[in-house]
């Protein structure tokens, strides 16, 4: 059956069924929000399924129909499954305990954080310091990372990264008492609490800035385009940025050599002209009628 969205690419299942209906409904115009309620066997509720997207509690029967209508294999079926349990645990330990598992069923090696471990992205040098203990051979004396990292980090704030790294399972201390990350990369998610993770993209860009105002010290490329085009060259460009980004990972997770620094990489494509807005009694196409 074709899944339509992939389901590991979402840690809130509300979120991922929105997505799933309106991308089989593409296909299947039939597939509507209310012959999903038919299909749970919920005909005289046909809201159900819009009241679920809204917050309501999935019981696990319902949890067991959804898993058939979807169409999930064994594995997707579980990863379901432990996604309610995250978003319905009645406690932070069960809810934490929940998004252990999930992590731990998920396929690809770029992790998904939970939305309670989002205090990891509330500031830029938690994910410098992940990427640091990898290049640097670190301790409890943070002192060398304080001395290098760019822009500068307090001793506190440093100490107070680390304890949070521990405690969300990202770093460990390994036998010669070195600091070292647990896992190569860490992804957000396309659909994890996205303000925050803007929150955190604008800390990066901040980066960016304080690094073309500073000699620099190390290696570093700054480069800026303004240009014209067609929309479908920009769906061109689009899906070279996507396919440049994919190639760049590609590289970072094959790089087998020890790590010796750490890097920056911010892509920015946007639009300096808004779209404009059609007029009263105009068409698609711009004709008038």
């Amino acid at each position: 059956m074709d899944k339509f969205v992939d389901i590991f690419q979402f840690t809130h299942f509300r979120k991922y069924l929105e997505e799933y209906q309106a991308a089989r409904a593409l296909v299947d115009s039939t597939f509507t929000r209310t012959e999903i309620c038919n299909l749970l066997g919920m005909e005289k509720s046909r809201s159900y399924f819009a009241d679920v997207l809204r917050g309501k509690k999935v019981s696990p029967r319902m949890v067991a129909r959804f898993i058939e209508i979807l169409g999930l294999d064994k594995k997707e079926a579980r990863y379901f499954e432990t996604m309610v349990k995250v978003d319905q645990a009645k406690t932070d330990a069960i809810r934490k305990a929940a998004m252990e598992e999930l992590l731990a069923q998920h396929p690809n090696p770029q992790h998904i954080l939970n939305t309670d471990a989002y205090e990891y992205y509330n500031h830029w040098y938690n994910s410098a310091l992940f990427a640091i203990l990898d290049a640097m051979d670190v301790g409890d004396n943070l002192t060398a990372v304080q001395k290098r990292i760019f822009p500068k980090v307090t001793l506190g704030k440093l100490k107070e990264s680390l304890d949070l790294l521990q405690r969300l399972g990202l770093a460990r201390k390994n036998e010669a008492g070195l600091w070292k990350p647990t896992r190569e990369s860490i992804s957000s998610g396309p659909y994890n609490n996205a303000e925050l993770v803007k929150q955190y993209q604008l800390q990066c860009f901040e980066l960016s800035k304080q690094a073309l105002m500073t000699p620099p010290k190390a290696p570093s490329i700054m480069s800026t385009l303004t240009f014209s085009i067609s929309g479908e060259a920009y769906k061109l460009l689009e899906q070279a940025v996507q396919e440049f980004k994919s190639k760049a990972r590609q590289i970072i997770t094959q790089d087998k050599n020890p790590a010796d620094g750490v890097y920056q990489l911010n892509l920015h494509l946007f639009s300096n002209l808004e779209n404009p807005k059609k007029k009263k009694g105009e068409k698609k196409g711009g004709k008038n009628v």
